[in-house]
């Protein structure tokens, strides 16, 4: 599968959690954007091993604090998500009012990183669209 189309399907399903849907449905699209997101991020591992290598100038240190940051973000969103699911995850389900906030919080601070990660990526993703014309 290409990077394209993974990044096009996480798109959709961020962009469809945070509009109001049944919670059954918010946690399904929920699970399948864990599994785009570690794809995604397998499909990067480039990435991650060039991170030791090389010189660090301030737009590379930007880059990194980003990417760490949305990584935090999305880690404590997931497991958050899990933690207080209704449906899916009912068994796991230590959740709260807390905990709830706590993953509505954290969504929003991932969606801010998100957008940063793509400002920083910009150029990358525009020649993967290109491509596909």
């Amino acid at each position: 599968m290409k990077k394209i189309t993974v990044d096009i399907l996480m798109g959709l399903a961020i962009i469809l959690e945070f509009i109001s849907l049944p919670i059954l449905i918010h946690e399904i699209i929920g699970v399948g954007l864990i599994f785009l997101i570690i794809f995604h991020i397998k499909l990067n591992k480039n990435y991650f091993k060039a991170i030791p290598k090389g010189k660090y100038n301030l737009k590379r240190t930007i880059d990194l604090i980003i990417h760490i940051g949305l990584l935090i973000s999305l880690s404590i969103t997931i497991i958050s998500g899990i933690l207080s699911s209704l449906k899916s995850f009912k068994s796991l389900r230590i959740g709260n009012h807390e905990i709830s906030h706590i993953h509505k919080s954290s969504s929003i601070l991932s969606l801010v990183f998100l957008v940063l990660h793509l400002l920083t990526t910009r150029k990358k993703l525009l020649r993967e669209i290109k491509k596909l014309r």
